[in-house]
């Protein structure tokens, strides 16, 4: 037991010889004249009592009084007692949902044997214990936020949900920071593998921070590699598997072709080692998807899919100094795996040399230089492969004209305010699909190498708060790209999305268990989320149907062996199997005090 406020007990002593001395002093009386004597009778306790500094006696009234002192000094000193539980005071719990936590090590899962742990410890607070559960999924969700309502946040439980996917655990970390901000006595109490990076700029400020650890075992196989590409021999499909165990294991590894096996064999990976299949696709095909047998401890990393259709993965260089917007709306296409620089790199550069690593290259605010991408979109400064001359700018260009094109469906650009742009013309090869009294807006050239120019910064515009903005986006990527947008697409697991839609079509999206879910439109766009497993979903648009993959592919989320300590806040926070709480002992205390009066005060009066 620890004292909070030791200090108090130096005034026990002091109090209790003060008691002990009333039981001693002499008493004085008046001398007074009566008629007889034999009315009282004899009382040897005033003589006693006149005598100075009597021999102390047992009496009942100084036991009790010097109990009561003890009792409330102690409580004055706010003792705790040590318990094992996960609740305190004040605690926010942070339960993990990442690919992860999925891992079957744990019966029936990590994640349910967290959700338990949570469940226990709502059930067994004591009154006036308040308790806050934030999902850490890859989206951070507050379940249930900080109260004293274990009905309610037992319910609450049941909408918690795990993601085939990784978790932003540095952000729930924050949140949690937040919530408990100021709290005296707070914890927070995170409920993880400890399988993720490293959050960053987290301070959990008073609160002490308390690293449950989830899992037993490292052992497990996964798909790490799966792709295609055409060579000599025709197009070849690749799949590596690794043990991320430290011991070999044996798994039968099999490959699909829309739908159909194209090869199965046994494989056996050394510990800490990858192997794998190579073997010939046919033509025509549009997806391939690889499969382990028996599923491993992670299901999750058993199954990955990629497509052959180069439309429907897009590499995506961002050249820019920064464009919140712009990135946005690239990074909401689920075609696009993004990536940001402030200049080209130089194994990009040149108009000859080997293939691109992107398929697409946006330059935005920088001036267009010679890359070899299939295509190049530039916004607000022309450069000298551009499909336009700059001469100068202008002020305020309002559009007057739009030509017909693919780029433009769904987008009218005379409704953006535009604050200043390049004046420019278009040269030979190129076409101006959009123009005002001063200048070409909008220009491409369907050459070769595709590219399309637009005369103004996206921040230099209201574009961005357009409905037309997002469509832009995926119509530009859909022209650069050189067809239109793919019906197999292949999107990382757990992720979000837009797609151009109209709310007459109803689109809904059939995830993996055959259930239909509707998708709300908002301004031409449908938000494509609950991808929450890896396998297939069929996203339906009215009379389109597109064929989604949802995957994992997570070397970090396939590494399941549980983290014994983690880097958290400035320091190092060892995983505990069992936790250790501090609580509040006065309130008995106080209570014992209070009652030892009430007899010391009934024993009194009944003496009297």
């Amino acid at each position: 037991m620890n004292l909070q406020n030791p200090g108090v007990l130096l005034a026990l002593l002091p109090l209790a010889g003060f008691i002990v001395l009333l039981y001693l002093l002499k008493i004085r009386r008046k001398d007074l004249t009566v008629p007889a004597t034999f009315l009282w009778p004899s009382r040897t306790d005033e003589v006693r009592a006149n005598t100075l500094f009597q021999r102390l006696r047992f009496s009942w009234l100084l036991v009790l009084q010097l109990v009561a002192l003890i009792a409330l000094a102690f409580a004055l000193a706010r003792p705790l007692t040590r318990q094992a539980g996960l609740s305190g005071r004040v605690t926010v719990f942070v339960l993990d949902a990442s690919a992860g936590m999925g891992a079957t090590d744990v019966a029936p899962t990590r994640f349910d044997e967290g959700l338990r742990l949570v469940r226990d410890a709502v059930r067994a607070a004591s009154t006036g214990d308040r308790m806050a559960l934030i999902e850490a999924g890859p989206v951070p969700r507050v379940v249930f936020p900080l109260s004293t309502d274990p009905a309610r946040q037992v319910a609450a439980l049941e909408s918690c949900r795990r993601y085939d996917a990784a978790a932003d655990v540095g952000e729930a970390l924050r949140l949690a920071a937040a919530v408990v901000a100021n709290q005296e006595s707070a914890q927070i109490v995170l409920l993880s593998d400890g399988a993720f990076d490293p959050p960053q700029n987290f301070a959990p400020g008073k609160a002490a921070v308390v690293y449950r650890s989830l899992g037993q075992t490292a052992e497990n196989l996964a798909i790490v590699a799966l792709g295609s590409s055409v060579t000599t021999e025709g197009r070849l499909a690749y799949c590596g598997v690794r043990n991320f165990g430290a011991a070999p294991a044996g798994t039968t590894l099999t490959i699909y072709a829309d739908g159909r096996v194209l090869d199965s064999a046994k494989l056996l990976a050394k510990p800490g080692e990858t192997t794998g299949r190579t073997v010939p696709v046919p033509a025509g095909v549009k997806a391939i998807e690889a499969r382990l047998n028996p599923p491993d401890a992670l299901v999750a990393d058993d199954y990955a899919v990629t497509v052959t259709d180069p439309n429907a993965a897009l590499r995506v260089l961002l050249v820019t100094q920064g464009d919140p917007f712009l990135e946005r709306a690239l990074s909401l296409d689920p075609r696009v795996t993004l990536d940001r620089a402030q200049a080209v790199p130089d194994s990009e550069q040149g108009a000859t040399g080997p293939a691109s690593t992107y398929d697409i290259v946006v330059f935005d605010g920088i001036a267009e230089e010679p890359v070899r991408s299939r295509g190049v979109l530039t916004l607000g400064v022309a450069g000298g492969p551009s499909p336009v001359r700059a001469n100068g700018t202008v002020k305020n260009p309002i559009a007057v004209s739009a030509e017909n094109h693919p780029i433009l469906d769904g987008v009218d650009l005379r409704n953006v305010f535009i604050d200043s742009a390049q004046k420019v013309t278009p040269k030979a090869t190129a076409r101006t699909l959009s123009e005002s009294s001063q200048t070409s807006l909008l220009v491409v050239d369907e050459g070769k190498q595709r590219r399309a120019y637009l005369a103004f910064r996206v921040l230099d515009s209201d574009f961005p708060l357009q409905v037309g903005f997002p469509i832009f986006v995926a119509n530009v990527l859909d022209f650069l790209a050189g067809k239109a947008a793919a019906d197999v697409l292949a999107v990382p697991a757990g992720s979000t999305f837009n797609l151009p839609a109209d709310a007459a079509d109803r689109p809904s999206l059939v995830v993996p268990s055959g259930r239909s879910l509707a998708l709300k439109v908002e301004d031409g766009q449908a938000r494509v989320r609950d991808l929450d497993r890896v396998g297939r979903y069929e996203l339906r648009l009215g009379k389109t149907t597109k064929t989604l993959f949802a995957s994992l592919r997570n070397e970090r989320e396939s590494n399941i062996a549980p983290v014994p300590s983690l880097s958290l806040g400035g320091g190092t926070v060892k995983a505990v199997a069992t936790p250790v709480r501090y609580a509040d002992f006065w309130r008995p205390l106080l209570l014992l005090g209070l009652l030892v009066l009430g007899a010391e005060w009934w024993l009194f009066a009944r003496r009297s």
